[in-house]
């Protein structure tokens, strides 16, 4: 078995790690100007460039390190009958959980207030609200956004979902479709988005749908920097119709030095970290899939269609 690796920034460990899950099989990293002498069988990859493809002409499936899919769906000359399959869960649910549960809490626990009572040097307590006026709204109920739902209900909060199909989760109000969206906006204190990047959901926050929710409200993005309009963000910043943004994601990575929101002590700010692979974890469901394919079963791969 040949099996390539590709991550342009961490390659080396993420061939450790195949070579360790494969310890009989051909693992080597492909690299930019390869010549086609060495063809594999199977791909773990990362971003990779058209090149990649043009080269290694004899995959019988890749294998996505991480759940966003949309470099490969996008991607203009990507063999169609190839297999992408992507990440499903692999401890990535308890990151995300974790992340998003610190964005309801900083503003709710008002820490965004302290935070800028502390720079004026003034000592003043407020009212801990009632978490039943704090609605919080995700968007995309995949296996990630499943687990945030349940972990934000567990901390006490009242949480209503969106997603393209109908899905039913405990204790937590779920919408489809553009009515549904709708809904879930004008009685969402928290929207979390947790969307994959698609044709449907490019610029799907945009000032329209965004002013839709509750004055005051708080806008968390972990999934896609594409769903969200970020000029929209400024100005609903700017009139105060949301209190608060936690931006993990964004179009082009990273966020341009000079880009506005930087300023804004209202907005914070992450590197792409609210759930990073487990790489261990990761590689125990790519080899699942590998071994899968070798006795001749082939898995349900991504829906190109969908975009995930």
């Amino acid at each position: 078995m040949k099996i390539v690796v590709y991550n342009r920034q961490t390659g080396d460990k993420w061939e450790s790690a195949v070579r360790k899950a494969f310890p009989d099989a051909d693992v080597r990293q492909w690299k930019e100007n390869q010549e086609a002498e060495w063809l594999a069988d199977y791909g773990v990859i990362w971003q990779p460039p058209i090149e990649f493809f043009e080269n290694q002409t004899a995959l019988k499936a890749v294998f996505n390190q991480g759940v966003g899919v949309d470099h490969l769906v996008n991607m203009k000359g990507l063999p169609e009958e190839l297999p992408i399959y992507k990440l499903r869960g692999v401890g990535m649910e308890k990151l995300m959980s974790e992340y998003v549960a610190y964005g309801v809490m900083h503003f709710y626990r008002n820490f965004d207030v302290y935070r800028q009572q502390q720079e004026k040097r003034l000592w003043k307590g407020f009212k801990i609200a009632d978490k039943s006026q704090w609605t919080v709204g995700i968007l995309g109920l995949g296996t990630i956004g499943k687990a945030v739902a349940t972990h934000i209900r567990e901390l006490g909060f009242p949480v209503c979902g969106w997603s393209r199909s109908p899905k039913d989760i405990e204790g937590v109000r779920t919408f489809t479709g553009n009515d549904g969206l709708s809904e879930l906006l004008k009685q969402s204190r928290v929207l979390v988005s947790l969307l994959p990047a698609t044709e449907s959901t490019y610029r799907l926050l945009n000032h329209e749908s965004l002013a839709q929710l509750p004055e005051d409200s708080v806008l968390i993005n972990g999934g896609r920097g594409s769903v969200i309009d970020l000029e929209a963000v400024q100005n609903l910043l700017d009139t105060r119709h949301l209190r608060g943004v936690v931006l993990d994601v964004f179009e082009k990575e990273p966020l341009d030095e000079n880009h506005p929101l930087w300023q804004y002590e209202q907005v914070i700010i992450t590197p792409h970290i609210s759930a990073p692979t487990p790489r261990e974890k990761a590689m125990e469901q790519i080899a699942a899939y590998i071994e899968q394919f070798e006795l001749g079963v082939i898995p349900e791969p991504i829906d190109r269609s969908l975009g995930y």
